[in-house]
């Protein structure tokens, strides 16, 4: 593996924890439907600008109700339930939480094969699910524990992270028979459409002249750089790296989002914030080790994408 793959690795990596702020700051700008609605639109536009280069999605007719139910999925619910969960919990916990997608997205791909998942998928999750409480504040005294809103955003970031476990497994299909710039860019129009009709009359309703320019400025850096750029860098070093360093950048996304969260956006760093990331992020690391033994993980690379 060459350094210029670790470097698109820790860069795309990055990227997408400072995703977590510009979610925080364009939600807090618009309603949630309006963010995703604007995200995906204007990440479909771009890509199609450049569709004379990489061609138009040629699905067969049989993929197309698959694309654009994954599509709704990925790009409607998944995000919808991401920056509605950054009203109540803090970025540093859900750039966290990502660590967990990996081993739901090997669980989920176990329970499509009707197989039974192994003893350290299902310690490791536990060990995660632990984490998260212990993240959230539940079981310490004082104002943590007696704010559930932190818990409830928390459970709604792991909520999304199982639909984008359950595209990743699902989408496999798509994987092996189109190229990936035009999987991609058919999920992201059926998402930006499923947006559209789901949040029609809240978009219909807003003012869009009344939005700042910061709130123009985050969702189009969540439009060009995690939507677009990251995941053309993240699927051409995929290609050539082999899954467990991929996994392994995942930690980058705790470390980022961590020092943007207390920095940029002034949140707090308490015992239960250090504890619930070293069980998540020892689950992840743990279970990584026990799962280079088994081929058949091998087959599920874990996106990790907000």
């Amino acid at each position: 593996m060459h350094l210029r793959h670790w470097i698109l690795l820790v860069l795309t990596q990055s990227l997408w924890a400072a995703s977590y702020l510009g979610m925080k700051v364009a939600g807090q700008e618009m309603p949630v439907g309006v963010v995703v609605f604007l995200r995906y639109g204007m990440a479909s536009m771009l890509l199609l600008s450049v569709a004379p280069w990489n061609g138009l999605p040629r699905l067969e007719r049989r993929d197309w109700l698959l694309v654009v139910g994954l599509g709704a999925l990925n790009f409607t619910l998944a995000p919808t339930l991401q920056i509605t969960s950054l009203k109540y919990t803090q970025a540093i916990d859900v750039s966290i939480l990502i660590a967990l997608e990996p081993m739901l997205t090997v669980l989920l791909a176990t329970l499509a094969l009707r197989e039974r998942p192994t003893r350290s998928t299902i310690w490791a999750l536990a060990a995660g699910s632990l984490g998260m409480l212990v993240l959230s504040g539940v079981g310490f005294s004082g104002e943590v524990a007696t704010a559930p809103n932190r818990l409830f955003g928390n459970v709604l970031f792991t909520a999304s992270l199982l639909c984008e476990a359950s595209v990743t497994v699902a989408g496999g299909r798509l994987a092996g028979r189109y190229p990936a710039s035009h999987s991609v860019l058919a999920m992201k129009a059926a998402g930006f459409i499923a947006a559209a009709v789901f949040f029609s009359p809240v978009i219909l309703s807003t003012n869009f002249v009344e939005i700042s320019w910061r709130g123009w400025a985050a969702v189009a850096f969540l439009a060009v750089l995690p939507s677009v750029v990251c995941y053309t860098l993240w699927y051409r070093v995929i290609k050539v790296v082999p899954v467990n360093h991929v996994a392994l950048s995942l930690f980058v996304q705790p470390i980022v989002g961590t020092a943007i969260g207390y920095t940029l956006l002034g949140e707090t760093i308490g015992y239960e914030t250090v504890l619930g990331a070293l069980l998540v992020c020892a689950s992840l690391a743990w279970w990584q080790v026990r799962a280079l033994r088994t081929a058949h993980t091998a087959t599920v690379i874990p996106q990790g994408i907000p």
